[in-house]
């Protein structure tokens, strides 16, 4: 396995590994016997109060931190930026055009800004397959779009992204799975229910994908009350006291964004 999948795969294993070189740079720093006292008394005692602190020098332990952690955060943010790419590459058939469209882009202001957008998405959580995957559709649909008349409109549509869970951005794109559901008990108007109808759905959706662990239903749940509380989603009333949810024109509009089905 090569790093960028180690990385993107297996965060948590790339992150021990990690962790043993930190510990081995600090291994290298310990303090000569008689200047620990010389340490917590030059300094408040408070800045210097834990035991572990007490055996380093500080100002080397501060810079070994520091650079240990933007070396860990580079490579993540490069595979992270690799994963994106070949995503969005496997997409378009790695073809000699989809290279020049993309360099097209990139050497757009408008397009670069926007391109930066999508990376500052990618940096800001975990690394994540379902949103890189997301992205790299949501790069494609840009980069196939007139991105400079559209730049506003493809800019509000990333920053609505970037608000949303790559749960609830799975859900969206899964919208051609949403059942049917029974609400014997609703409030409405114009056909629009009105009253909380999210539990009525979240049984027939979880059984119809096969969901029935209880983590992974408490997480579809609040992922789809992510999209009602962005007015993507609305719910509609059908005839037999029977509902379903249906995407608002916010909705639609993101939806092509996230997903190649939308």
């Amino acid at each position: 396995m090569d790093k960028f999948e180690l990385i993107i795969n297996n965060t948590d294993s790339f992150m021990d590994n990690a962790s043993q070189s930190l510990d081995s740079e600090l291994r290298k720093i310990n303090l000569p016997e008689g200047k620990i006292e010389e340490i917590v008394t030059s300094r408040t005692r408070r800045v210097v109060c834990d035991k572990i602190l007490g055996i380093f020098k500080v100002g080397e332990l501060i810079s070994t931190f520091i650079n240990w952690n933007d070396d860990i955060d580079n490579e993540i943010r490069e595979a992270k930026k690799e994963g994106l790419l070949l995503e969005y590459f496997n997409r378009c058939n790695k073809n000699e055009s989809s290279v020049l469209e993309l360099k097209t882009f990139l050497s757009n202001p408008q397009g670069n800004t926007l391109f930066n957008k999508i990376l500052r998405i990618l940096d800001d959580t975990p690394p994540d397959i379902n949103l890189m995957a997301h992205l790299a559709e949501a790069l494609k649909f840009i980069i196939n779009s007139d991105f400079v008349s559209m730049f506003e409109e493809h800019k509000y549509a990333l920053a609505l992204i970037e608000q949303l869970t790559p749960q609830a951005l799975t859900i969206l794109a899964d919208h051609h799975s949403w059942p049917d559901f029974p609400l014997t008990s609703s409030t409405s108007i114009a056909g629009k229910i009105s009253s909380d109808w999210l539990d009525a759905f979240i049984g027939p959706y979880v059984r119809g994908r096969n969901i029935s662990e209880s983590r992974l239903i408490e997480r579809i749940r609040n992922s789809m009350n992510e999209l009602i509380s962005k007015r993507l989603v609305q719910a509609i009333r059908l005839a037999g006291n029977r509902a379903k949810v249906q995407l608002t024109d916010m909705g639609s509009s993101l939806l092509r964004y996230v997903s190649k089905a939308g």
